[in-house]
């Protein structure tokens, strides 16, 4: 009997200590939970093997196995691709040995102008056929180093000349003489004799009262210059101060922080001299006319000065800054021409393009460019009618 008292005693003891191990290890497993979660297979793990290899608590017998959860899959997780990554040149760093010059240039075909004076390097802009550019600098590895837009660009020299184009004139007499020969042949066309003035190099960034004289030329006011509209009637402003419907943003006779003008200055200029000269005409604001209703003004002996775009390049959006409020976001490669014919049967426009000289360009993409520089225009009539 009392053998039997004393395994059952002995058999209580068992149990309760085993119960008492059960319940230090679940202790030990809510504390890490509390601490880190439900990872228990990083910090849990090693402390509990460290335990049961030891023998320690649990006993030489007593295996622990620590399980991971298998995620479940998502049905609708897209992997992300990867990027495809493409190795950029690395240009010089040290520029050719040069000679410089101070010397203005033509293009002879359009190109690109870039950082520096290879092919790796970034394209900061363009220029275009017979623009007046101002070289600083011939390059031994056959470019040249430009001053371009308040810096330095380079392009390759085979693409310039020091030898003024012969398609750039005052007047391109064979543009006229076709014209008048198509309109007696049937084609539904209309030119005006108007003598283009070339805005470089006096005025690098003028274009816009560059087209006022052309028009003053056209009127018969053969001492007005280009520069003296820009210098004594032109209202400039920094770009921050003014809208471009305000003030020239600027400064027309370098490219250095100069943007341009808009219609509603161009006929301030005008007005201004008007006044100073004591002549009766006016300069009135065509802005928002379809470019269809301001070719009835040119077949009515009245050239117009239209915007629109160098060589009609799209309109792209550059700098930006704000006036009273108002956020101006310039709209590059603004440009004046001013309009002086069309030739309908062929779908052109006749120009006179300070950049060029009297040019032809396609009619449906200058309607285009006109309308992306806010369909600003302006003519010149007499003060009491016409």
């Amino acid at each position: 009997m009392k053998k039997r008292f004393l395994a059952l005693f002995a058999c209580f003891l068992t149990i309760a200590y085993s119960g008492c191990g059960l319940a230090r290890f679940e202790n030990l497993t809510h504390r890490f939970d509390d601490a880190i979660g439900n990872d228990l297979a990083s910090a849990v793990g090693d402390a509990i093997d460290k335990r049961v290899n030891g023998g320690d608590e649990f006993g030489d017998d007593v295996t622990v196995k620590i399980l991971t959860p298998t995620p479940t899959p998502d049905p609708n997780f897209v992997p992300s691709p990867t990027p495809l990554i493409i190795a950029t040149p690395t240009p010089m760093t040290n520029e050719p040995a040069s000679e410089i010059v101070d010397e203005w240039v033509y293009v002879k075909s359009a190109v690109s102008v870039r950082a520096g004076w290879s092919t790796d390097f970034f394209i900061v802009g363009g220029i275009f056929e017979n623009d007046c550019v101002h070289r600083v600098a011939t390059l031994e590895n056959g470019w040249s180093k430009l001053a371009f837009n308040g810096t330095y660009g380079y392009c390759n020299s085979s693409y310039l000349t020091t030898e003024k184009p012969r398609n750039v004139a005052t007047t391109h007499l064979d543009i006229m003489e076709y014209t008048y020969k198509a309109a007696l042949n049937g084609e539904d066309c209309y030119i005006l004799n108007v003598q283009n003035i070339l805005q470089k190099p006096e005025l690098l960034n003028g274009p816009e009262i560059t087209c006022l004289a052309i028009v003053l030329k056209y009127l018969g006011y053969s001492n007005v210059t280009k520069t003296e509209l820009a210098e004594k009637y032109l209202k400039t402003a920094e770009a921050g101060t003014a809208t471009p419907f305000e003030a020239y943003i600027g400064d027309p006779t370098t490219y250095t922080n100069s943007y341009g003008c808009y219609a509603p200055v161009i006929v301030d200029a005008a007005e201004k001299y008007f006044a100073d000269k004591r002549l009766d005409k006016k300069c009135v604001d065509m802005t928002g006319m379809e470019l269809e209703d301001l070719l009835i003004y040119v077949n009515s002996g009245i050239p117009v000065i239209t915007w629109c775009t160098t060589n009609l390049v799209a309109t792209t959006y550059g700098d930006s800054w704000e006036v009273n409020d108002q956020k101006i976001i310039w709209r590059n490669y603004e440009h004046a021409v001013v309009v002086c014919g069309y030739n309908k049967t062929k779908g052109t426009i006749i120009c006179a393009d300070p950049l060029k000289g009297l040019v032809e360009y396609d009619m449906k993409t200058f309607g285009k460019r006109y309308n992306e520089q806010y369909k600003s225009a302006c003519i010149v009539v007499n003060k009491f009618g016409n």
